[in-house]
């Protein structure tokens, strides 16, 4: 799929919102598919039928822009997709496929892959498991080559690739979680750099450390957590996977490393991009306290990064800094501060770095 770009029609939801498509038509391009032609749907319940009309103007449309994938806004049930399979014989893919295939394109280390992997496996087995029930009651005349048996033999071999790359990745998070104990015995403690994709966190991460990992426009460069040194206090900084906004179930399984990561480290410091609009940032700030509150990391202390200062706009910054310490107020309980940076220049990194380092020598004197 990489380097040919084909075409696609995208099927969503007309309540989604803006920057949810725009996300979308991003990790797109990413995997090299053109979103060329849309069809909206109002999707009031996921299992709502989606009728006739809707499937002939989606067919028609992959025709006249010489189409052959259908990418899906929101998620649909597997009966939903069978429907558009069948309807148009396009290839659909949705959200969190097309999550996990960006993932994918960018994994390095062997856990990313493996991550990836299964997550891709078990996003795929509701849809094969309708496909045998459907076959097996005879609903799927001449759809998709093999019949039932392929398919059910398709199904099995997916269940032991899982529990195959389950066993090689509890070897893997073991040696990691022995680094993390090393870490700690010479008294080294973790800060977590936390934010959503291309909101600069790798840039402050090579900032912070003089490490020169690879930064750039493609969403989610970073795929698996890295840690280093800071560059002259004895503290250890994490390099984290994105957060993703309204984040599917199946990739949570893709960010394990991560969240392990978030779990053990001793404060954070959340990345925001402030050139973005004020609606996302928003959304972002309220989903990111959510993901901590379930990783029970919500009650560190935590250090919110408005990077891109030197790319967001004066009176529209100055508007986004007010809601950003309205919300820090409501959502973070061990709030340190809202700290004005440029990842990439350095500007405003002291004052970042001094209030985390603070915190931890506090954290230190009080645990004695």
């Amino acid at each position: 799929m990489i380097g040919a770009t084909r075409n696609s029609v995208l099927l969503y939801d007309r309540r989604a919102p803006q920057y949810i498509l725009k996300e979308l038509s991003a990790l797109a391009s990413v995997v090299g598919i053109a979103i060329v032609e849309s069809v909206s749907i109002r999707n009031g319940s996921s299992r709502t039928r989606i009728s006739d009309f809707k499937l002939n103007e989606l067919k028609k449309k992959l025709i006249e822009s010489n189409s052959d994938i259908v990418l899906l806004e929101p998620e649909l049930f597997p009966s939903q997709k069978i429907a558009i399979m069948k309807k148009t014989g396009a290839e659909v893919i949705d959200r969190t496929m097309l999550l996990l295939e960006v993932f994918e394109r960018n994994a390095g280390s062997r856990e990313a892959k493996l991550q990836i992997e299964v997550a891709k496996h078990k996003h795929e087995l509701p849809l094969l498991r309708e496909l045998i029930n459907r076959s097996k009651r005879g609903e799927l005349p001449g759809f998709m080559s093999g019949g039932t048996y392929a398919i059910d033999r398709h199904y099995r071999q997916i269940r032991k690739e899982i529990a195959k790359s389950r066993e090689e990745l509890d070897k893997i998070r073991k040696r990691r979680a022995f680094l993390r104990e090393r870490r700690k015995e010479i008294g080294l403690p973790s800060i977590a750099i936390v934010g959503y994709a291309n909101a600069g966190k790798t840039s402050l991460f090579n900032f912070m450390t003089g490490s020169n990992r690879t930064v750039g426009p493609i969403p989610f460069t970073t795929i698996s957590p890295k840690v280093s040194r800071h560059r002259s206090l004895p503290i250890a900084l994490v390099d984290t996977v994105g957060f993703v906004l309204n984040v599917p179930p199946e990739i949570v399984e893709a960010f394990y490393g991560t969240l392990e990561e978030i779990g053990e480290a001793g404060g954070m410091i959340f990345v925001i991009d402030i050139s973005e609009e004020e609606e996302v940032i928003r959304e972002q700030m309220i989903q990111a306290a959510s993901i901590l509150s379930n990783l029970d990391s919500i009650y560190k202390p935590i250090s919110i990064a408005a990077n891109k200062i030197d790319v967001a706009k004066g009176l529209e910054k100055e508007k986004k800094m007010r809601e950003m310490e309205r919300l820090e107020r409501d959502l973070f309980p061990n709030k340190l501060g809202i700290f004005p940076i440029s990842a990439l220049r350095g500007e405003g990194v002291d004052k970042l770095e001094g209030s985390i380092w603070r915190a931890l020598n506090q954290k230190q004197e009080y645990l004695g």
